[in-house]
């Protein structure tokens, strides 16, 4: 009974692993309301038939009361089920109550299913291998990260197996319990000694394919798509990533700034300096005084917490809960952040201003007036920069006069020039390599990266103080009415732009990327007849669909200390296909087990039954499948008589040769030639796997 007891309660605690990870992709709070419909079944599966459907019921109906409600008459748990399960039926996405019943459901079929197959180790490796998987699954294709958790149901798994070892085989010996624990230790110290491998399964193939190309200079990895904060070491190609950052309503289609970058390296881009301070809004003087600005605002519904805000525009305000809320501000990268991980909110509202350049204002010609510690920094370039990036700064804006119109020549320069959009062959400099200038003289293909750090450079090689801008564009929109529009934005939506200081309009933003129109970053007032006509700043570009998005490859947003560009970016929503595929593959396994196993038996003991030993392994595996098949050898019968029994259920002649070949190899004397042991195992096996 206590062996028992222990096996339930090793199963159960297995079984109740899955929930962590689940939990953390839906609204639930805690795993404690579920542990009874977790444990219960399995903990009382050895009872008698009455007891297990009642303690089963009971527990059902605890975890419901406390999951669904907590501090309410419990009749009321039958309406709230039905209620739910009535809008499944109407079209509607399922609730609380139909989760919590699918999770019951499982649980006691499970239970039920330990209760008639105890002890079997294919219960506990088939239960071992769902629950590993399912944490697998979910650290690989959503926001879960399941590193440090997976080695809970490893670690069970291991003794829920010796436990269904020691229920089968209750034979008293230290070699069992001493090779447990040596299987447990070295699991456990490879498990925290071993280093984090950050790849992933496509990284894998990607990685194994990348040596069969020849061209260029490929990345030894292939990065995802979505936002970080390592800029150090750019290019490399990237994957496409369709996974929700955030859901924002908005006036129109907004750029949304995250931070700038002052310092080029001639890899990458750093910070020269940060320190952030406490406001209740983000005022950083993007424009200048002479700059109209509209009063806009925006309510995000972010798919997982951010450890920034995005914002457009300046003079930001957040409310959250109808609450002004104080943040984190940077002055240096212009970055807004929550004080802290306590005070962030998944759903808030901002409102800032929204610039309304002119023409004749951009079209200034005053000299800059920025302090000379600024102008060192938004002018800065690596001595290491080679001469020819700078030639051809000045070679680009040599017929200009304002720098609004220098400006705008750098901008328009590679679209001019053929630039290609790319993002799979994009090259990464070598040791010595410049990235820009790699870019601008070499391979004059790339992505968003490309396009903004070059024209950065080359502002500020032609004497225009600039900065490189991070966040995300627009996304896909949805119009919800007039004014306001919902936008969709995903991972595959990190940006970067650049913007240029023209003294009078201020900071005013750049789109160099080929293929995006930079539509949302700004708005130029055209005056003429008493009224004004608003149009938009950017070029006019015919915009490929495929194109259209941008994209940059960065580490996960969630993780804002990360110096690689190799991380997957986490994932709110579960993919489907993949559980489609799961599903059929099986159900093809189940359909399809019977000769399935017929075949790999056949195909296994081949190769085997030639020597003695493989021959007893064969014709034991023969003994256990006739046992599930009800013929029970430890009945006091003996081999011949069971022998006979099969071959009379059967109507052939294979199984009595067979035993008695297995005897004779026992007890000495002539046996069965090869071909005749093939050939009755072969026959037998076929019609108890038929």
């Amino acid at each position: 009974m206590i062996r028992r007891l222990m096996w339930n309660l090793l199963a159960g605690s297995l079984l109740a692993c899955f929930m962590p990870p689940l939990l953390e992709l839906t609204t639930f709070d805690s795993i404690v309301p579920f542990l009874p419909m977790l444990l219960v079944p399995l903990l009382v599966s050895h009872l008698k038939r009455r007891w297990f459907l009642s303690g089963s019921l009971l527990a059902l109906l605890v975890s419901f009361y406390f999951i669904l409600t907590p501090g309410e008459a419990p009749w009321l748990l039958l309406g709230e089920i039905m209620d739910d399960v009535s809008g499944v039926i109407n079209g509607e996405l399922p609730g609380r109550p139909a989760f919590a019943v699918s999770i019951g459901l499982i649980s006691f079929l499970i239970g039920y299913l330990g209760r008639r197959t105890f002890p079997n180790r294919g219960f506990v490796v088939g239960l071992a291998l769902g629950v590993i998987g399912f944490i697998a699954y979910c650290d690989t294709w959503t926001d879960y990260s399941g590193d440090q958790f997976i080695l809970y149901p490893i670690l069970l798994a291991l003794f829920l197996l010796y436990a269904t070892e020691i229920n089968e085989r209750p034979v008293a010996s230290y070699v069992r319990p001493i090779s447990a624990l040596l299987i447990v230790g070295a699991t456990v110290a490879t498990a925290v000694q071993s280093p984090v491998i950050t790849a992933t399964w496509q990284d894998s193939w990607y990685d194994w394919t990348d040596g069969f190309e020849g061209s260029g200079t490929p990345s030894n990895t292939i990065q995802k798509v979505g936002y970080g904060s390592s800029d150090e070491q750019l290019g490399g190609p990237f994957q496409m990533d369709d996974r929700e950052v955030f859901q924002v309503e908005s006036e129109g289609n907004r750029y949304w700034r995250v931070e700038t970058k002052d310092i080029y390296t001639g890899k990458g881009w750093v910070l020269s300096e940060s320190n952030p301070e406490i406001d209740g809004r983000g005022f950083f003087s993007h424009f200048g005084k002479d700059v109209k600005t509209r009063e806009e605002s925006a309510t995000f519904k972010l798919a997982r917490e951010l450890p920034f805000v995005p914002y457009n525009g300046d003079n930001v305000r957040l409310t959250a809960n109808e609450q002004r809320q104080n943040l984190l501000i940077n002055p240096e990268n212009q970055k807004i952040s929550y004080l802290d991980d306590a005070t962030r909110q998944q759903n808030y509202q901002i409102q800032y201003a929204y610039p309304l350049f002119t023409e004749k204002l951009l079209q200034t010609d005053e000299p800059i007036q920025l302090s000379e510690m600024e102008q060192d920094r938004y002018l800065q370039l690596p001595r290491t920069l080679p001469r020819r990036v700078r030639d051809l700064a000045a070679e680009i804006v040599a017929d200009e006069k304002t720098p609004w119109e220098r400006a705008k020549a750098i901008e328009n320069y590679f679209e001019q020039e053929n630039f290609e959009y790319n993002t799979e062959e994009v090259a990464v400099p070598k040791e010595n390599q410049d990235y820009v200038d790699q870019f601008l003289f070499e391979t004059k293909l790339g992505y968003c990266d490309n396009f903004s750090t070059s024209a950065t450079v080359l502002l500020r090689a032609a004497g225009l103080p600039a900065r490189w801008v991070k966040g995300f564009t627009g996304g896909e929109s949805d119009v919800i009415g007039a004014a306001v529009t919902s936008y969709t934005v995903r991972n595959k939506n990190a940006h970067s732009w650049v913007e240029v200081y023209i003294e009078g309009p201020g900071w005013v933003p750049l789109e160099p990327t080929v293929s995006f129109d930079g539509s949302g970053q700004y708005t130029i007032n055209q005056e003429t007849n008493n009224e004004t006509e608003q149009a938009n700043p950017q070029r006019d570009t015919e915009s490929n669909p495929e194109t259209a998005t941008p994209n940059r490859p960065q580490e996960d947003l969630l993780d804002d200390t990360q110096t690689t560009t190799t991380e997957q970016t986490p994932q709110r929503s579960i993919p489907v296909w993949p559980i489609i595929g799961t599903v059929l593959a099986l159900t093809f396994l189940y359909l399809f087990r019977k000769p399935l196993l017929r075949t790999f038996a056949i195909l296994f003991f081949r190769s085997q039954i030639n020597r003695p030993e493989g021959f007893r392994r064969m014709y034991r595996y023969l003994l256990r499948r006739l046992d599930k098949q009800g013929f029970h050898y430890k009945d006091g019968r003996t081999l011949a008589e069971l022998a006979h029994e099969v071959d009379e259920y059967y109507e052939t002649y294979a199984m009595r040769p067979l035993t008695d070949a297995y005897e004779r190899m026992i007890y000495g004397g002539e046996t069965l030639s090869l071909e005749k042991k093939r050939e009755y195992f072969e026959n037998i096996i076929r019609r108890v796997e038929g």
